[in-house]
């Protein structure tokens, strides 16, 4: 087996030297038996008509094999000779023409929109991509492309445009609905239930946490201050009594005060360890009053909702609050496009396969995307089929002379050999005959 396979080698080796040489080879030949014949006849060696006529024969042949010899060299060589050496160097000096021929050939007949139109019709590109799709090399490739387009619209997802994009996105969508209406119910249906007193106790607790502020204590002394400045101008009485007052020390602003703080502290205490104490049953009938104002759609009561709502939208904490979420959102998205293993990536790929297999049994869909498929690569052709020809010609421009004409002899050079050896051959022939017809009509 072995010597076999290194005599097929050996046999494919000389064909193909055999091939390229054959032109050269048979101009041998004639040349060769021209001056055999020739030196044999004039010497006496050769001697009778078979040896004249064989003689004419290489005589011709070797005119033949000269003459096509010329002719294929004057295809790709500039040739140095008188009156014919201006019509060698064909392919160089016509290659301008050559190219738009080549052009021309290559958008109207073979690659023509017609004929490009003709082979998508008879094709079903729908069925053969998604077949290709299920195979794991591909559908691998296909979750890197995914993965990739995900990684890239993750990347901006902090974007300042982005985070302001939903921020106005939510809060196009807070005004538009109305929380009024549910709100209250929701209200109404936690005092009822007695499911509120954590909020109350919250209040009660923000409120006692309130009365230890410097600025609720200031708040506090200049509402008294004011207070008694109305009373004493009420008359003269009344004057003189918050004058004595201060002066003996019977009016203590700040001794009012701290009473004031204390007594509060301790009714909001005993609110919160009392749940029926009045306070916390004014609290809820405030919040009862409440709710069904927000249910009736009372004006006032909607216009203040609308404000804590455009206070909260404006609040540039509610912009940090995005800015953290996309962040979140972002890293998490990250770790989870790191690669083709993580859970999303494992989600998406069960859901693409689904997909890609529920497609291939709907016939009807099928049909549907490579109609498609076809109409926009008809679309695409149309509008740019002109750049078919625009890359062959960009193509054959980039070769300079050299590179071009090396490049059509590797392709057809082998071929034109044999014109060559048709010319010995047939140049031979005729050399006989013409020998033949001058011995029978002659003599």
């Amino acid at each position: 087996m072995i010597w076999h396979n290194s005599s097929m080698h050996v046999l494919n080796f000389f064909h193909k030297v055999l091939k390229s040489k054959i032109g050269h080879i048979s101009l041998l030949i004639a040349v060769f038996g021209l001056i055999v014949t020739e030196m044999g006849i004039h010497t006496g060696l050769l001697q009778g008509v078979f040896w004249r006529i064989l003689a004419t024969g290489f005589e011709a042949g070797t005119i033949g094999a000269l003459a096509d010899w010329f002719a294929v060299s004057a295809l790709f060589h500039k040739i140095p000779l008188p009156l014919v050496g201006r019509h060698t160097d064909i392919i160089v000096k016509n290659r301008g023409k050559l190219t738009e021929a080549i052009v021309e050939l290559v958008t109207t007949k073979w690659l023509s929109s017609e004929i490009i139109h003709q082979k998508l019709r008879g094709v079903g590109m729908a069925k053969g991509i998604f077949a290709l799709l299920q195979k794991p090399k591909n559908m691998g490739l296909a979750m890197d492309f995914i993965r990739y387009l995900l990684f890239r619209l993750v990347d901006n997802m902090d974007n300042p445009q982005v985070i302001g994009f939903v921020k106005s996105s939510f809060r196009r969508q807070v005004e538009k609905v109305d929380i009024a209406n549910p709100l209250g119910g929701w209200l109404e249906k936690m005092v009822l239930d007695k499911e509120h007193h954590q909020i109350v106790d919250r209040l009660l607790w923000e409120s006692t946490k309130a009365l230890d502020e410097p600025a609720t204590r200031a708040l506090i002394q200049e509402k008294l201050r004011r207070v008694l400045e109305s009373y004493e101008k009420l008359d003269f009485l009344k004057k003189a009594a918050v004058k004595i007052g201060k002066w003996t020390g019977g009016i203590d602003i700040d001794l009012l005060t701290d009473r004031l703080l204390h007594m509060a502290r301790e009714m909001a205490d005993e609110a919160k360890s009392d749940r029926e104490h009045p306070l916390r049953q004014k609290i809820d009938q405030a919040l009862l009053e409440l709710a069904h104002r927000l249910k009736e759609g009372d004006a006032s009561t909607l216009a203040f909702i609308d404000k804590i709502k455009r206070k909260a939208l404006e609040d540039q904490e509610l912009q940090a609050m995005f800015r953290a979420i996309l962040r979140r959102a972002k890293s998490a998205l990250e770790e989870q496009l790191s690669g083709n293993e993580t859970i999303l990536m494992d989600f998406i790929k069960i859901k693409a396969e689904r997909l890609i297999k529920e497609i291939q049994e709907d016939s009807g869909f099928l049909l549907q995307i490579d109609d498609w498929m076809k109409e926009t690569i008809a679309q695409l052709i149309n509008k740019y089929h002109h750049e078919v020809g625009n890359m062959v010609r960009e193509s054959l421009l980039k070769l300079d002379d050299q590179a071009l004409v090396l490049q059509i002899k590797e392709k057809v050079g082998d071929d034109l050999q044999y014109i060559r050896l048709n010319g010995a051959v047939v140049g031979g022939l005729v050399g006989i005959f013409i020998a033949l017809a001058r011995l029978i009509f002659l003599y």
